[in-house]
């Protein structure tokens, strides 16, 4: 025995599958939320009277919340994945609900600042729990298959949209409906248990200050994690770039400067979310058996290209098309999610993620909504603002080759060996 790997299963096969099923179920929510900011900007930017920049400002500071995700993720590491993840999903579905109450653009921003703040805390806290609980062999499935699973929410909030729009409450329907997760969460909230790996190496963290736990996210720069710091802070900023600027504009895109109608929106969003399966599909098998490095790359470059397509395209077919292709290749949320859950120790996980994705990559997701309003107002248009940002993905690849190194098939504890 060589003392480095940790025995398999940690839990019974029954739990694990429940695990996966209920990690899952609120993913879809998480997708379903997502979405609805989509489907409803060109409705706010009439019900509110604001502008296209306006509007990739407020985008851009609801996402700041996916910033400050870093204090209740960090959390995680003294308090344990569990209760934070069903406080951060108690969290994310109170603010969706009120959203559907804003009277005006800063009300509206303060909810889903705070609704945005909680559902990258689930999503994150979410991907370490399968990280830490699943076996070796299905875990970049299992991480996978809960990303996908927000492709349901996608394709929910698709198909309802056009039916609530026209309603007397209009796309304030969209985020009372987003509340539906609350039963579910307070009938299962007691049989989620505590990670294995967090229960045997809790103690330790638990004798630290709380103050000074927090100083301690510097041990993430050291030099023995600074290249993983580097790989897990390009990795995050690129996807989070290219995710928001192509995610929160495509329905005001389409609406605006295409001319498309409600029904049309709803079709072309429904047919994507259904059909880009076959990318989160691909990229488990592949994260596996091809390897780490090798999935990102392929999603990385042609996720640039279609996104590039997609807003600089003419025709609705095209665009419908590349579409497609774009929210497959947002198969790059479990990639990422994958990579940098590995290549941190157990003890460090939650805190160098939480570094990595929320105080640094998620910079990217505030910034990019921003730039796309002012870029737009220069090029006076939406969809050539994002057709450039959406590039970003060739620019950051080399550097993410240079600093990850490749881990499939590897039990965690091998890795830090």
């Amino acid at each position: 025995m060589t003392g480095q790997s940790t025995p398999e299963p940690l839990h019974e096969k029954s739990y694990l599958i429940w695990l996966l099923g209920f990690i899952c179920f609120f993913t879809l929510f998480e997708g379903y939320d997502l979405l609805i900011i989509n489907l409803a900007l060109p409705y706010l930017g009439v019900d509110f009277a604001v502008d296209a920049k306006t509007l990739g400002t407020a985008v851009g500071l609801i996402n700041v919340g996916t910033i400050l995700a870093f204090i209740p993720v960090r959390l995680a590491d003294r308090f344990g994945r569990r209760a934070i993840f069903l406080t951060a999903v108690t969290g994310y579905t109170v603010f969706t609900f009120l959203s559907a109450f804003s009277v005006g653009l800063y009300d509206f921003v303060a909810y889903q600042f705070f609704a945005r703040m909680f559902m990258v805390t689930e999503i994150s806290i979410a991907a370490i729990i399968l990280t830490e609980e699943m076996p070796a062999r299905y875990r970049g499935v299992a991480v996978t298959l809960m990303f996908a699973l927000s492709l349901a929410g996608g394709i929910l909030g698709s198909v309802v949209f056009p039916y609530v729009v026209d309603t007397d409450f209009g796309w304030r329907t969209l985020y009372i409906l987003g509340a539906a997760a609350a039963p579910v969460l307070l009938f299962y909230w007691s049989k989620l248990r505590e990670t294995q790996r967090f229960r045997n190496g809790a103690a330790k963290e638990n004798e630290v200050p709380l103050l000074q736990s927090f100083k301690a996210i510097k041990i993430v720069f050291q030099p023995r994690f600074r290249r993983r710091a580097l790989a897990g802070a390009t990795i995050w900023f690129t996807v989070n770039a290219w995710s928001s600027s192509c995610l929160f504009f495509f329905s005001y895109y389409v609406t605006n400067e295409r001319g498309w109608d409600t029904a049309a929106v709803s079709y072309a969003l429904t047919l994507a979310y259904s059909l880009a399966i076959v990318g989160y599909a691909t990229a488990g098998p592949m994260l596996d058996f091809a390897g780490r490095r090798m999935t990102a790359t392929v999603y990385f470059s042609i996720g640039a290209v279609a996104a590039y397509v997609c807003f600089s395209a003419q025709s609705a077919p095209i665009i419908t098309a590349a579409y497609v292709v774009v929210l497959g290749m947002h198969a790059l949320w479990p990639i990422a999610g994958t990579i940098t859950s590995e290549i941190f120790p157990t003890e460090i996980r939650a805190t160098a993620n939480a570094v990595v994705n929320h105080m640094i990559g998620r910079i990217g997701m505030a910034l990019a909504p921003v730039v796309v309003g002012a870029l737009s107002a220069v090029l006076g248009s939406i969809g050539d603002a994002v057709a450039i940002i959406s590039l970003i993905p060739l620019v950051c690849l080399p550097i993410i080759l240079l600093t990850v190194k490749e881990t499939k098939g590897r039990e965690l504890e091998d890795i830090q060996a």
